[in-house]
């Protein structure tokens, strides 16, 4: 296999995104109908659930594309402004969606005490990446209580990958050494520093962990001419991951092994599969939208709703919603890349990347 192009039709990006998103939203469904402690992927790894597993996926692909989009933009400035039309106009909707529409629906407040509580004020923060995951009254009955959207955590740290890739874009730092260093550390951080440590920061385990996948998923872009991509070497590595799946070395093996999977995966030639976001890419839809919703109907349905059909309604709102959010929000907020200076009116995969 040859891997030299990020060119949305000739890859399976589009269509594995759309599976992490749709594999968050199954993953999310065990949690918040109270079943996660059977949530069977994390049963089977011993540390890391679906969801968990779909958001490393989109890290990786992100920090893969985001790398591309870095050596192909004129600028800091047009890098930014890319990965902003990108981010904020769907989260800015979302967040308000999820303040006036979903709150009063479940708040067990009346709707006066709703709106001029300071929590339902502090909740429009999230535009501003400062993350809140609660509103008064609000899911206060669910089986995962209170947490209205669950999914917002990453945005952050998908936001600082982006500034650390732009910082050593800037000072002419982001090249092959730099690009293995940054996770190496990341891995000595994660696993060995802060915890002989004893540092205990929420923080510093998420950045890390999450930045792993990232650069090397850039590491993999900057790499991808030397890197042997065939069949025995995925096959290899798939056979690893699960065979210690349950020990202790699974989470070092899943770091090192996830990502060439993902890049296999994503130029791997299926017939079709490279046309699959020919209509749109719904992923960053369905992942920013998709919890309060799961919540939203946990609330009216539980208990009659069983898990699998949970999950069916879950999937499918969650989709059409995602939708919605594409042809509405998300690609005319693309559009206005065309009057970036000096830009073109062709949006490729690099720029399509949100990776929640």
């Amino acid at each position: 296999m040859h891997i030299a192009s990020v060119q949305r039709d000739e890859n399976n990006f589009d269509f594995l995104r759309f599976f992490a998103a749709s594999a968050v939203v199954i993953g999310h469904c065990y949690w918040l109908s109270g079943l996660g402690s059977v949530e069977p992927v994390r049963l089977f790894t011993g540390s890391m659930d679906t969801a968990d597993i779909a958001v490393h996926l989109f890290f990786v692909m992100s920090g893969y594309l985001i790398a591309a989009s870095w050596l192909n933009s004129r600028s800091g400035l047009d890098f930014g402004a890319k990965r902003a039309l990108r981010i904020f106009p769907a989260l800015v909707v979302s967040t308000i969606f999820t303040t006036f529409i979903v709150g009063p629906l479940a708040t067990e407040l009346s709707a006066s005490e709703y709106l001029l509580n300071n929590r339902t004020v502090h909740y429009l923060s999230n535009v501003a990446l400062i993350t809140q995951f609660h509103l008064p009254g609000v899911f206060a009955d669910n089986p995962f209580p209170n947490t209205v959207n669950g999914s917002v955590w990453t945005l952050p740290y998908e936001v600082l990958m982006y500034t650390t890739l732009l910082m050593l874009g800037m000072l002419k730092l982001f090249g092959r050494i730099v690009v293995l260093a940054v996770p190496l550390a990341l891995i000595i951080i994660h696993f060995h520093l802060a915890p002989n440590l004893g540092v205990e920061s929420d923080i510093l385990r998420k950045a890390t962990r999450l930045g792993m996948f990232f650069f090397l998923g850039s590491a993999l872009y900057l790499y991808r001419t030397s890197v042997p991509w065939n069949w025995r070497v995925a096959l290899a590595l798939l056979l690893l991951s699960l065979l210690s799946a349950g020990t202790e070395l699974w989470l070092y093996i899943h770091v090192l092994t996830l990502p060439y999977l993902t890049i296999y995966l994503a130029h791997l030639k299926i017939p079709g599969l490279s046309r699959f976001g020919k209509f749109g890419d719904f992923s960053y839809g369905i992942y920013i939208f998709s919890f309060p919703i799961q919540q939203l109907l946990v609330h009216w349905l539980n208990p009659q709703l069983s898990l699998p059909a949970f999950m069916a309604l879950s999937l499918a709102a969650s989709i059409a919603v995602g939708v919605l959010s594409w042809h509405l929000i998300e690609s005319p907020a693309l559009r206005l890349k065309r009057f970036l200076p000096g830009s073109s009116r062709t949006i490729n995969s690099t720029e399509l990347n949100p990776a929640p």
